[in-house]
């Protein structure tokens, strides 16, 4: 779905906010949700990377936190009608946020597109935001490629999806190439500090960072 959707019912776009900043009901640790998700790198057929397809997928409290306050919204429309909508306002939200995707070439960090298309569904009682991210410039296919989804204040956890076999996959890539995820070794002493933080605490920005698994492009010589 494109991002000319029509927006959520009145009162209820809020909702959309709590992908970003969402509080649980007693005070824990930092993080205080997570999404699972996959990533789908887009090659065209030059070779190129063009976009990261990618799906997330909201933990079960946030997800019934989403559908009942959908559920509890007077008028006509359907819950995929709501869905929808709301996905329009999530892919609003990220777009401030920097898609909370960052991709790089090396060190150099690359610019993004936006999001080409989107979904929003329930799938197992579970929220499903599923978006196409473009690059602003076609890359080539190359192992200094990299990528990472993070919150930056390591509110929410991002965790690739264990449940399925290929959490990165390349979709017309060579069949030499393949994703690989470099999971993160965050110093124990910061472990430490952000898992003292309370649901009234605030981390410092940009601590996602150092909690976040980075996908990367594996080639063998053909």
């Amino acid at each position: 779905m494109s991002l000319h959707s029509r927006r959520l019912p009145r009162g209820t776009a809020l909702l959309a906010g709590l992908v970003l900043s969402w509080m649980a009901t007693a005070a824990m640790a930092h993080p205080h949700g997570w999404i699972d998700y996959r990533v789908a790198v887009m090659v065209d057929d030059k070779g190129q990377v063009t976009a990261l397809e990618q799906s997330w997928k909201m933990d079960p409290f946030q997800s019934l936190t989403m559908v009942e306050g959908l559920e509890g919204v007077a008028g006509d429309e359907s819950m995929a009608q709501r869905l929808d909508a709301l996905g329009h306002e999530i892919a609003a939200n990220l777009a401030s946020q920097h898609y909370l995707t960052h991709v790089y070439d090396g060190d150099r960090e690359l610019a993004l597109g936006g999001i080409e298309d989107y979904t929003t569904r329930l799938d197992d009682n579970r929220v499903e935001f599923s978006f196409i991210l473009t690059l602003a410039e076609p890359q080539p296919l190359d192992e200094s490629l990299r990528w990472q989804v993070f919150d930056d204040t390591y509110f929410i956890e991002f965790l690739y999806d264990d449940r399925i076999e290929h959490p990165i996959e390349l979709v017309n890539a060579p069949p030499q190439c393949h994703g690989e995820i470099v999971h993160a070794d965050p110093d124990p002493a910061v472990v430490a500090r952000v898992s003292a933080i309370d649901i009234t605490g605030e981390a410092p920005e940009g601590i996602g960072r150092l909690f976040t698994d980075t996908g990367v492009i594996k080639c063998q010589d053909s």
